[in-house]
């Protein structure tokens, strides 16, 4: 699929089957591919969290806007960041960086 293709073809998906629950192999092979998007300078700032307990899915849809893919949806996944990631020890991203 070419890049176009993908664009075009994408969808933003809204309605889940709640009883389908995805197996480790899964899982795990989402975080990898998630893990692989790229960051400024491979600063790799973000973290996954899965959320498998339902009580706390059904918190966090209440505080985003109920939406019901948080708590319908087989995996809920929340991406943190550092946002002052590149403070801490800020030389090691330019030390292969071109002059």
């Amino acid at each position: 699929m070419d890049v176009f293709e993908a664009i075009t073809s994408r969808r933003a998906i809204k309605h889940f089957d709640p009883a389908h629950r995805m197996n480790d192999a899964e899982v795990t092979r989402l975080i990898e591919a998630a893990m692989q998007s790229p960051t400024s300078f491979n600063i790799q700032h973000w973290r996954f969290v899965t959320i498998l307990d339902p009580e706390l899915r059904k918190e966090l849809r209440a505080l985003g806007n109920d939406q019901a893919q948080m708590t319908d949806a087989s995996l809920l996944i929340v991406m943190t960041a550092d946002v002052d990631a590149w403070k801490k020890e800020p030389q090691r991203y330019w030390k292969n960086a071109p002059p």
